[in-house]
This record gives structure tokens, C-alpha cells and sequence, in this order.
């Protein structure tokens, strides 16, 4: 899995940052991918690119 945040749609509203901390950060204006999610972070990671208000977060397999 290859997670990615497009920095220029990103509105750093935290929600990524608050269900997988583990994986994003909030830095400066937006969000940022700080690890790629181990396998059984992946369900939460999907939950957090669809819950995104503005589809900043790329998730591809």
C-alpha cells in the first residue's frame, strides 16, 4: 500500500492525523504521510482517505 496527502488540497483539518497517527501528521498547512501503514493499519487508512473533506489522501495497493 502507498499512501500520499496532495499537499495543495489539503485544508489540514486533522481528521487523518487523529484516526492513523501513526501514519499522518499535521505540519505547517497539511497533512503529511510520516510511515507507510503496516498491513493491519490498512482498514483505518482507507476509513481516513474516504473520510477526507477534500479527497487530499491518495491511497493505491
Amino acid at each position: 500500500m502507498k499512501v500520499s496527502v496532495d499537499p495543495g488540497r489539503c485544508i489540514a483539518c486533522g481528521m487523518c492525523a487523529a484516526a492513523v497517527p501513526e501514519v499522518f501528521r499535521i505540519v505547517g498547512k497539511s497533512s503529511t504521510v510520516v510511515a507507510q501503514p503496516e498491513k493491519s493499519r490498512e482498514t483505518r487508512v482507507f476509513d481516513a482517505a474516504g473520510g477526507c473533506p477534500v479527497n487530499a489522501i491518495s491511497v493505491k495497493r
